[in-house]
């Protein structure tokens, strides 16, 4: 399980970050989220306007979502996907630790 957070450089289209957050919704699960038009797990979660989270971030370019277990943050700077502190904690201890993907200038903060 691989958490991602990554500058939005060299996405310059709608289509593109959409695709990329597929992989990091992918990479968090370590499992298929399917497609833009045929999403499934994560990518498929609805939002309150009756979208789905890919389907948001596909038409808009940004979300704040957070379920209780998942956080995603996409804007025009950065993707930000990873688990609640609570998710962390039940998966993997108080002091467990799981892999991040990080763009570059973009440290862990010990």
């Amino acid at each position: 399980m691989k958490a991602t957070y990554i500058y939005n450089e060299g996405f310059n289209t709608l289509r593109k970050l959409a695709n990329r957050c597929l992989k990091a919704f992918s990479d968090i699960q370590e499992y298929d989220n399917g497609t833009i038009r045929n999403p499934c797990e994560l990518a498929s979660s609805y939002m309150k306007d009756g979208r789905t989270l890919i389907q948001t971030i596909y038409e808009d370019g940004e979300v704040d979502y957070n379920d209780g277990w998942y956080v995603v943050e996409v804007n025009e700077f950065h993707i930000y996907v990873d688990f609640t502190g609570i998710a962390a904690t039940q998966m993997f201890g108080e002091n467990g630790k799981y892999d991040y993907i990080i763009s570059l200038g973009l440290e862990e903060m010990e």
